[in-house]
């Protein structure tokens, strides 16, 4: 009983926007939205209709072309930031300027802000700070380590933007693409008081062996800051943070449970990932890959056919010249690991619909991928060694396509066994 990857690209975009009736009982005076990342333009739309009356203005910065009632829509740059987002950026802060206060603002926020609302530091370069968010992209860093260096590489992030808007009636709702409970760490929180330092900026860039491929401008600028002569980021206990409203929207896991309702009532056992799993790709592919070996071998009191939901982040390490992303490496790793086993189909996609710098959300895999590969004289092991996931399921026609949609849940994994 395979399963078509629609179904499950059909929930995401369905995916709906729930914001709590008594948000808004806290609105006062004119209403503003504010908003970056690549679910913003979904969360204004949905919040507008919401209001009790219509926004004064407002920008959202988004990595695509929108357009919304009231509001300004600028386009960014994703994964990497460059001089639109900087452009973008800058507009936004002049509109922050000019609101009353006392005022109402709504900042629509989610995954993809760290490189859409960003303004460098002095001196720093708009390609100097890309090429800081590729390397630490591409390191193996957790995204709370990634974030913890942009929050210090940027005059938004890590609260700065909330200390801007500390006379408003500021209220975040956010979309986390980040495991854990940390949701500063969503889109490097400009709103949200920074708990981490320079000298902690300095060390993730060491850990990773970065910090010596770093232009000049960065190392001076982080230098400075561990030495005390660039103010730390504003912390959570800043009087101004006490009245800020943060509200989480919807979560990966409420997906991964709606996505498990529509696989139960098709005949399917279902199981949900208590939590959302983070860590090197190929532990966290050993680890997906287990469990449904697991039931295959009747060691788990799961039915067949059985749904198997998982959702996280892991980190790559990129050391080849490739081309992929997360979702469509975790699933050639997982082709591997389940290489030979009866019945096993893995779908591993991006809700946003973007894998990486790549046109693929993600790909789906069976337990026979990667022998039909060997039959083609495709070396599935050499194309993961060289970071080169994309090729390999371009020539397997495994790749999932879906375009941005509009969504940010993490990623998100689900595995058939019949």
């Amino acid at each position: 009983m395979p399963i078509n990857p629609d179904i499950i690209v059909s929930k995401i975009l369905s995916s709906s926007i729930s914001i709590p009736n008594w948000v808004f009982e806290k609105i006062t005076g004119q209403i503003w939205i504010l908003g970056a990342g690549k679910a913003s333009v979904n969360m204004a739309t949905e919040l507008i209709e919401e209001l009790p009356y219509a926004p004064v203005d407002g920008i959202i910065i988004s990595p695509t072309h929108d357009y919304i009632d009231n509001l300004q829509i600028f386009k960014g740059a994703h994964p990497y930031p460059d001089e639109d987002s900087v452009a973008a950026s800058y507009e936004l802060l002049s509109l922050v300027k000019q609101i009353p206060d006392g005022d109402t603002v709504f900042l629509c926020l989610s995954g993809g802000a760290s490189s859409l609302l960003t303004i460098p530091p002095y001196g720093i370069e708009v390609d100097e700070l890309a090429l800081l968010h590729k390397l630490l992209l591409n390191s193996g860093a957790s995204i709370h380590e990634i974030n913890t260096v942009r929050k210090h590489v940027c005059e938004l992030k890590g609260g700065k933007l909330g200390r801007e808007l500390a006379r408003k009636n500021l209220i975040t709702l956010l979309i986390s693409d980040v495991p854990g409970d940390d949701l500063s760490s969503v889109g490097s929180g400009p709103t949200m008081g920074d708990t981490s330092t320079f000298s902690d900026a300095y060390q993730v860039l060491k850990d990773y062996k970065i910090w010596n491929q770093l232009p000049l401008s960065i190392q001076t600028h982080i230098q400075l800051g561990v030495e005390g002569e660039i103010e730390e980021n504003p912390k959570p206990d800043a009087a101004y943070f006490r009245k800020h409203k943060v509200i989480e929207l919807n979560g990966a896991k409420g997906l991964a449970e709606s996505i498990a309702n529509e696989l139960s009532g098709q005949g399917f056992s279902t199981w949900v990932a208590d939590r959302s799993y983070e860590g090197p790709i190929r532990k966290v592919a050993k680890d997906i890959s287990s469990k449904a070996i697991s039931i295959l071998s009747v060691n788990q009191p799961l039915k067949k056919p059985a749904a198997l939901i998982f959702y996280g982040e892991s980190e790559v390490e990129v050391k080849g010249s490739g081309k992929g992303g997360r979702n469509q490496e975790l699933a050639l790793i997982c082709a591997l690991s389940l290489e030979g086993q009866h019945n096993v189909q893995v779908i591993s996609i991006g809700t946003d619909g973007i894998d990486g710098p790549t046109d693929a959300a993600g790909a789906v895999i069976d337990s026979y991928t990667t022998l039909k590969a060997r039959k083609q004289k495709l070396n599935p092991e050499s194309l993961l060694q060289n970071n080169d996931s994309y090729h390999f399921h371009e020539q397997m026609g495994t790749l999932i396509k879906t375009g941005p949609t509009g969504n940010n849940l993490m990623d998100l994994q689900v595995l058939i066994v019949e």
